[in-house]
């Protein structure tokens, strides 16, 4: 069986039950952001225009699809999920 028919079978079991294989496992929101340059920043963030929100919020995707690859979290968490399956 290819690898796609894996994922779908896969996927299609998950359906029957209740998870969506299309779910967010994680997610950054502008609102981290936001708390994040509140918390570097404290009052002074408070002086920030829109466009320099805007420029921060566009950093960090860039960050992100520079320097993410979220393959090593899906496997750092596989191999935890795989030792604790076998407990």
């Amino acid at each position: 069986m290819s690898h796609e028919e894996i994922v779908t079978q896969l996927s299609v079991r998950m359906t029957d039950v209740v998870a969506n294989p299309s779910e967010i496992v994680f997610a950054v929101t502008m609102r981290d952001v936001l708390s994040e340059i509140a918390h570097r920043m404290r009052d002074q963030a408070l002086t920030l225009t829109v466009a320099d929100l805007l420029a921060a919020r566009d950093e960090v995707r860039t960050a992100f699809a520079h320097h993410l690859d979220e393959r090593d979290y899906i496997q750092l968490g596989l191999d935890v999920w795989d030792v604790t399956r076998t407990l």
